[in-house]
């Protein structure tokens, strides 16, 4: 498998992770469903939206880049809202989702021309 289908098959599945965490978020979904959904996103997502830009010599590097990179992110988001004074984490993972989706639609569109 080449590497842009790869990372156009991994962009979409990150797209519809990103999608329905901004969707549960809006739509107010509770329970183990969105427990699992926002730590998937929060794990993974961000990171790989950007680490997925570089060029690496094996895939291991970049899902490793993508959680560090996206617990960063995290983190950072975290503490700006603590340090605001702007304590509101779901509009925070809706933002950070809708953020997540430009780059992940470029994976997919790119090398599609």
């Amino acid at each position: 498998m080449t590497d842009l289908i790869l990372r156009r098959r991994t962009a979409s599945v990150m797209l519809v992770v990103a999608a329905c965490t901004a969707l549960s978020v809006l739509v107010g979904v509770g329970g183990t469903w969105r427990l699992v959904l926002t730590v998937a996103f929060a794990l993974v997502v961000p990171g790989w939206a950007v680490a997925a830009y570089v060029r690496p010599w094996r895939q291991s590097f970049v899902w490793t880049v993508a959680v560090a990179v996206s617990l960063a992110l995290s983190i950072l988001l975290s503490q700006a809202m603590l340090t605001l004074g702007y304590w509101h984490p779901e509009r925070a993972l809706l933002v950070f989702a809708l953020v997540s989706m430009v780059p992940l639609t470029h994976h997919l569109l790119r090398g599609a021309r």
